[in-house]
């Protein structure tokens, strides 16, 4: 009995292996991955600095890769919400909040996070942070965060 089994698992595995196999010209390697993984970094680059329509591509010619960038609109902060926290401590935290019209940036918006929680946990809060959503207007390139407390 267990010869058979082995027999078929065998001949699965290897049917498998052999259908995944592609091509020479369209198979993932190493260098593909750290070029994917570059551009990957740079487009997370102008993101911090507000460019949230960011493309970059890899084009290749004979001797080197090169990375072309399309860095878009700057977006901006339209809106901040706090959803989930009582009036007054609502009000002492949008007091340090990202301003309208100030340069979109998930780092200003963690650090105030941050900020904030140290005020709550002073204040004997009991809710808790539970998320955040970003909206994008790319047609204005504004932005939109509500941040939700329970």
């Amino acid at each position: 009995m267990y010869p058979r089994i082995t027999l078929v698992v065998f001949t699965l595995c290897v049917s498998c292996s052999l259908s995944a196999q592609v091509s020479s010209e369209q198979r993932w390697t190493d260098k593909n991955d750290a070029e994917q993984y570059a551009a990957y970094m740079i487009q997370i680059a102008y993101n911090e600095l507000g460019y949230m329509s960011a493309k970059v591509d890899v084009k290749r010619n004979a001797e080197e890769e090169v990375f072309i960038v399309n860095p878009g609109p700057v977006f901006h902060f339209k809106d901040i919400r706090i959803v989930g926290l009582p009036g007054n401590f609502a009000g002492k935290m949008m007091n340090n909040a990202p301003k309208t019209g100030e340069v979109y940036s998930q780092a200003r918006i963690n650090d105030w996070l941050a900020e904030g929680s140290q005020q709550l946990a002073a204040g004997s809060i009991v809710q808790k942070f539970a998320g955040q959503e970003v909206r994008l207007d790319r047609a204005t390139a504004t932005t939109t965060v509500t941040v939700l407390f329970k």
